[in-house]
């Protein structure tokens, strides 16, 4: 299967050439001066191909998913909207709805796991949904799900990416036509009121991550069109903030300053800074892409590489007080794709392999420790690290955002393992992959073979037309606990360092060379405040690992006491280890967790003690926002048992306040003890229902939703995130 899949790749490539034909002066001079600024090159897709391993295995199940989507349906609203015929049925969810629409990103993720693959079935999906949606553009350039989508900026921008890389991927001709007549309406109807952070403006949600695809149709294209356009949507309000090395909560020079952030959309729109570096070659885009970097790692990332609790970037206090609160920690499959990018423009673009650390921790406790998509669409959307417990769980809603992000960052699996110089090559990850790649007129072969991270080594065994010279480099990763070694045809060899944290070997490489790279790993402790002992996190190397609870955590509180854990190795592997004294809670790696499954990632024995919404019993009728479940059900109910010391205490009631907020009637063993009222004017914003006085022992607490509400309130929806037990 391999084998088809090389030839596929090597007809497509002629194909591409046949329907591009000569690249015109403009595209050479812009491939030249993107080279130029490039120190390491990504193969962009090209030559590596995933072998036996986790990122195989969770490639092709992402890729059937994707594959076996009906295609009337996903064309059924642009169809609809032009007044064609729509066969088929809804998709429905954020799709049908228009909101946060994800048909760009699909075609885009089609388009990329055909140049990763050469898989056939894949670029004449994209192909057939490219041109059955350019049917439906409007003469004015009119491209939308529906008349009324909800966030025109964001749909435009993923849709410009999807047409960019049918163009790039797929030599698609009809994909830049496209482009052309969809940028022409942007020009003129995207809004431009380009709001700071959550002050964007009706309609003009996201604007600040236009600029990158717009960059990249330029780099594509050679059309000037597309550059000035990209300038129009740069960021530099935000941008200018880590170009001062200064936090993103401080006052700016406008005299403003922002406490909270959309998380995924701040991060992905740093790409921005990476793309206009490639066409403008000015240093200070690069250097703010650096200086955010290091900016998100210090102040904002977990230990996991995850980022964004209830989806926002905001100050540490407000990231702890989160860990005990929300399940919604980390939004799962977008974060990771910005991360990844952000990512392979900094090493390419300074040679500095030390970017690939947040990648590995992104591959391994990000995307890859995310459980399968449900055949309706329904995805693992957010990580939960919840310091009174968590598990893994697909957001309700169908077809979210992270649907479409989810096949682009799966297919980057393949992008993200080796960069390259005409002299060099650099391993940035540690997974089992074969590389094809030219040098000096020479065909070379370098196959990967690795059960890392369960294995503290990886293996290469090189392929060689003729001998040839190159540097073979490996990325030095900052969880190392001893130095990198490495043995060349069984013999120990000396590893040069350029400063870069690349570890590198330069010789003359002949047929059946073989290096194996060892990479020394132990347990640590990860806090998330380095002040204080909790919360923390276990980490063996880059791998998160986590508590499996499915019997209790009790006996957690009492080994933890103090702050201290000490561990033992109890296997032959770097991640077979336990808690000292831990008999009912055996540590796992997160990525190994499957849905509904019990765990503890981050520790907080000081935390509140809670019961979550998914250990609380509800009637039919509840739906599941990830951190929450909500209803508009007259008579509903959420039920759950507590269990009240001897000191006594109460409880009190998580969840929020919605300006559709309905009432609530409160019985505690059967007794009625208050009416509530969520509504509040506005949307998330804060509630807080205490009951006090409860005896010793356990109690029964039954939420039910009432008929009357308040008179502002859009609607009478009740919502509940759990149960907090309150110690006198």
């Amino acid at each position: 299967m391999h084998r088809l899949y090389q030839l596929l790749a090597i007809f497509a490539g002629v194909l591409l050439l046949v329907v591009q034909g000569p690249k015109t002066q403009a595209q050479n001079r812009l491939l030249q001066r993107e080279s130029a600024v490039r120190v390491l090159l990504p193969f962009d897709y090209q030559g590596v191909t995933l072998n036996d391993g986790p990122l195989r295995r969770q490639f092709d199940e992402i890729r059937f998913d994707y594959l076996r989507i009906p295609t009337d349906a996903l064309l059924k609203g642009f169809r609809q909207r032009a007044g064609l015929p729509a066969p088929g049925g809804d998709l429905g969810g954020w799709y049908s709805s228009d909101v946060f629409h994800v048909f760009g990103q699909i075609m885009s993720g089609l388009a990329r796991m055909y140049a990763a693959t050469g898989d056939p079935a894949c670029k004449a999906r994209a192909e057939m949904l490219l041109h059955e949606w350019s049917i439906c553009i409007a003469p004015d350039g009119y491209f939308f799900y529906s008349k009324h989508p909800n966030a025109p900026h964001y749909i435009y921008e993923k849709t410009v990416g999807g047409l960019v890389d049918m163009i790039q991927y797929c030599g698609s001709a009809e994909a830049a036509s496209s482009l052309a007549k969809i940028t022409r309406w942007a020009e003129t109807h995207l809004g431009k009121n380009r709001g700071y952070a959550f002050n964007a403006g009706d309609g003009d949600t996201e604007w600040y991550t236009l600029s990158e695809n717009l960059y990249r149709a330029y780099l594509v294209t050679g059309d000037v069109r597309y550059r000035d356009f990209a300038r129009v949507w740069e960021y530099t309000e935000y941008w200018d903030i880590y170009g001062r090395k200064q936090s993103i909560f401080d006052v700016r020079p406008n005299g403003q300053n922002t406490q909270g952030y959309h998380a995924y959309s701040h991060v992905n729109t740093l790409s921005g800074l990476g793309a206009g570096y490639l066409v403008t070659g000015d240093r200070q885009y690069i250097d703010r892409l650096s200086n955010a970097y290091d900016w998100l790692n210090t102040n904002e990332c977990f230990a996991t590489g995850g980022y964004g609790p209830n989806e926002l970037l905001a100050p540490r206090g407000v990231l702890t007080k989160l860990l005990g609160e929300t399940h919604n920690t980390f939004e799962t499959q977008c974060g990771s794709w910005a991360g990844f990018k952000v990512c392979k423009y900094l090493i390419s673009c300074t040679g500095d392999a030390r970017y690939g650390d947040w990648i590995e921790k992104l591959v391994i406790n990000g995307i890859g420790a995310s459980i399968s998509m449900s055949p309706e669409g329904r995805v693992f959307y957010y990580s939960d690290y919840n310091t009174r417990g968590a598990s893994k769980r697909n957001i309700g809603e169908p077809w979210t955002c992270c649907t479409g992000t989810r096949p682009m960052a799966a297919a980057d699996f393949h992008d993200l393992i080796y960069f390259h110089s005409d002299r060099e090559l650099l391993v940035n990850l540690f997974t089992p992959s074969t590389l094809r790649w030219k040098v000096q007129n020479s065909s070379v072969r370098v196959e990967q073979k690795t059960k890392f991270p369960e294995a503290p080594f990886t293996h290469f065994t090189i392929t060689t037309e003729r001998p040839c010279s190159f540097t073979l480099s490996f990325r030095t990763p900052g969880w190392l606990s001893g130095a990198m070694t490495a043995e060349i045809n069984g013999k120990a060899c000396a590893l040069a360092s350029n400063g870069m944290h690349r570890a590198s070997i330069m010789r003359k490489w002949r047929t059946g060379d073989t290096v194996e790279v060892n990479l020394p790993m132990q347990t640590h402790i990860e806090r998330f405040n380095s002040a204080t002992a909790w919360p923390a996190a276990v980490m063996v190397g880059p791998v998160a690992m986590a508590f499996d609870t499915s019997k209790g955590s009790h006996e957690l509180n009492q080994l933890t006491t103090g702050g201290k854990m000490a561990f033992l190795t109890d296997g032959a592997g770097p991640l077979d280890v336990r808690l000292v004294g831990a008999k009912t809670t055996p540590l796992r790696p997160f990525y190994s967790f499957g849905p509904g499954e019990r765990y503890l990632l981050y520790i907080d024995p000081d935390s509140p003690e809670r019961i979550p919404y998914a250990d609380m019993q509800f009637s039919d009728g509840w739906n599941d926002s990830g951190g929450f479940r909500f209803i508009n059900r007259v008579g509903a109910t959420a039920t759950a048992t507590i269990e009240i010391p001897a000191s006594g205490g109460g409880f009190r009631w998580i969840g929020y306040r919605f300006d559709d907020g309905g009432r609530a009637e409160v019985k505690v063993d059967g007794q009625s003890v208050g009416v509530v009222d969520q509504y509040g004017p506005g949307r998330d914003l804060p509630f807080d229902y205490r009951v006090h006085g409860l005896k010793r022992g356990k109690h029964t607490i039954e939420i039910t939703l009432l008929a009357e509400k308040s008179t502002e309130s859009k609607d009478r929806f009740l919502n509940v995130a759990g149960i907090e037990i309150i110690h006198p």
